[in-house]
């Protein structure tokens, strides 16, 4: 995660160049198109009222033919409102895209932002790959909120337009047209909780998929026992079963559908007729098209707030249930200060004690060493004994809970994180890189003004050029071109780019076959002789040829140090806990 942090800086520059980019194409689209839609919403609502006025005036100069006439055309119109209503509801929503992407990709930003910020010790002991995941979704949730809140709020114009005239006109008729609009809406949520299968379908497409993936990340075991036809028929067997029952639930969502909107035209045939009794008694046709009117708006909009509302409703609980899984204890976070850190890898740690959260017991207790510049230290112990804990420690990656740590005599709480990170590179087992970029340019990030010859130079100490200039495009080859010892090197000659006094490494050989192995540990003595730069080494590891590349060994148990010498002084002591770990190796050591 530290990694990732040093490479921040060029990821955000890049982001906010592609959003400044984005803003500019997009940025006045909300405006209009919410400015649009309530035009609509307005126009939508007017229609009934104008029409109305208009056949009022006009009734008494025509005969009867004419009128009907009207009448019909007013019908063909006001029925066709609700279909431009949801045609134009798919424009808007594929106008609106572009829009939404730039909301999302300006949530990621800061969401990403925020990742980079948040205490290491979060995000690698309690929710990491939580963290990670849950980012997207939570950007996609925000951004749907606000479309949804558009749609929901053009659609509300005109539902409380059409209540509010319809109460002012006729009072009687518009609680009658709302009771029956309430009753048909009832039925709607009844037919679908009754016949919708749309969670249990999604659940049995997650297992399927579960289940498929599990067959193939057995399949050694599958040939091991020879049992291929028994799972080819088993899988056959669950895809039959969920087809028929993907049938048989579409098919009822299409009776459910035909059931939803037979209730949404209930309310407009009832208040249809009670209007055109009005109409007949008062002799005005112009009030038939009024009431009409406004309750197709009413019944239809009012369909759409309550829909819409639902779906907000429902994400703002997923957005509250995904913060929730991002929330952690600030206490956790960095202390630090605003002091510039002197270039050099002097470490030192008084009295150190670290508890991780939610746990009682003691990971490092009490701890003091000091390293020197230019040692090559091995940290050692059992899985467990808190190496990694002091690695991390020691770049302040994790806030402790007593001690001190200073670094060039300097306490790394009143130093900013830039200056400390200036003198630090940290390499852990799986090195992370830009799967997109060269080599060089991964190299570059970490120094941009490195010439090609510092870039070869580094490459060459990390004993990895020979092997770069066989491949096509040499340096230029993609990092993804690389096997995981080569990708490990490479690591090591983004530390020789760098030259920071300190190079911290995590078991920087340990999943690494024996012949990367030597090249790995070659390259790491090739820091000790750079010309005019020989920076501080520190590395925990349990690998004996690792362990014995080092001057000095850090033998770890229970969080203290028992142990603490050259390889030579505690490797001749036959009574010393490292020599009995190691004594099988001792060939390695002389």
């Amino acid at each position: 995660m530290q990694l990732i942090s040093n490479e921040s800086k060029q990821v955000i520059k890049d982001l906010k160049e592609a959003l400044s980019i984005a803003a500019q194409s997009h940025k006045n689209m909300f405006a209009w198109s919410f400015v649009l839609w309530v035009f609509w919403g307005i126009l939508r609502l007017c229609v009934p009222v104008v029409s109305a006025i208009v056949v009022t005036q006009i009734q008494d100069s025509f005969d009867t033919k004419i009128l009907t006439g009207v009448l019909i055309f007013w019908i063909i119109i006001n029925s066709s409102l609700g279909h431009l209503n949801n045609f134009l509801d798919f424009v808007f929503w594929d106008w609106m895209e572009p829009l939404r992407l730039f909301c999302h990709s300006h949530l990621f930003k800061q969401s990403l932002k925020n990742l980079l910020d948040t205490p290491p010790i979060v995000l690698e002991n309690q929710q990491s790959s939580k963290v990670i995941s849950t980012i997207n979704s939570l950007n996609q949730n925000v951004s749907m909120i606000l479309m949804h809140f558009t749609r929901l709020f053009t659609r509300f114009v005109s539902w409380v337009g059409a209540v509010i005239i319809l109460l002012k006109e006729k009072p009687s008729f518009a609680l009658i047209a709302f009771v029956c609009w309430l009753c048909a809406y009832y039925c709607n949520v009844k037919i679908v909780k009754r016949f919708s299968k749309a969670d249990e379908l999604e659940k049995r497409r997650i297992d399927l998929h579960g289940e498929k993936t599990d067959h193939l990340d057995n399949m050694v075991n599958i040939n091991t026992l020879q049992i291929q036809d028994e799972i080819v028929g088993d899988i056959n067997q669950k895809l039959e079963e969920f087809a028929w029952f993907s049938f048989r639930a579409n098919l009822k969502e299409d009776l459910a559908r035909a059931l939803i909107l037979f209730w949404d035209v209930v309310p407009v045939l009832i208040t249809s007729f009670m209007a055109a009794i009005t109409a007949i008694q008062t002799g005005d046709v112009g009030h038939f098209i009024l009431l009409t009117g406004l309750v197709s708006t009413m019944v239809n909009t009012g369909s759409g707030v309550l829909f819409f509302s639902g779906i907000i409703i429902k994400n703002v609980k997923t957005y509250r249930k995904l913060t929730d899984e991002m929330k952690y204890d600030h206490s956790l976070d960095l202390k630090l200060g605003k002091g510039k850190l002197p270039m050099g890898g002097h470490v030192e740690m008084k009295n150190i004690s670290f508890t991780y959260p939610e746990s009682k017991e003691k990971v490092l207790e009490n701890l003091s060493l000091k390293i020197k510049q230019g040692d090559r230290v091995a940290i050692i112990g059992n899985s467990g004994m808190g190496k990694s804990t002091l690695i991390n420690v020691m770049q302040h990656a994790y806030e402790i809970q007593e001690g001190q740590v200073l670094i060039n005599g300097k306490d790394v709480r009143k130093i900013s994180l830039k200056s400390l990170k200036q003198n630090i590179t940290y390499i852990n087992q799986h090195p992370v890189f830009w799967r997109h970029k060269t080599i060089k340019e991964n190299l570059l990030i970490f120094n941009p003004k490195a010439s090609d010859m510092e870039v070869y130079q580094a490459l060459q100490s990390a004993n990895l050029l020979d092997e770069l200039t066989q491949k096509e495009k040499g340096i230029d080859s993609k990092v993804t071109a690389l096997s995981a010892g080569q990708k490990q090197r490479l690591a090591l000659a983004r530390a020789f780019l760098r030259q920071t006094p300190i190079i911290i490494m995590d078991e920087p050989t340990a999943n690494l076959d024996t012949h990367s192995q030597t090249k790995v540990l070659a390259a790491i003595k090739n820091l000790s002789k750079s010309k005019g730069h020989k920076p501080t080494v520190i590395f925990a590891s349990n690998v004996p040829a690792e362990i014995a590349s080092a001057n000095r060994i850090l033998l770890l148990e229970k969080g203290q140090i028992v142990e603490d010498g050259t390889p030579k002084k505690l490797m001749s002591n036959k009574n010393s806990k490292t020599y009995k770990r190691l004594k099988r190796y001792i060939l390695l050591f002389q």
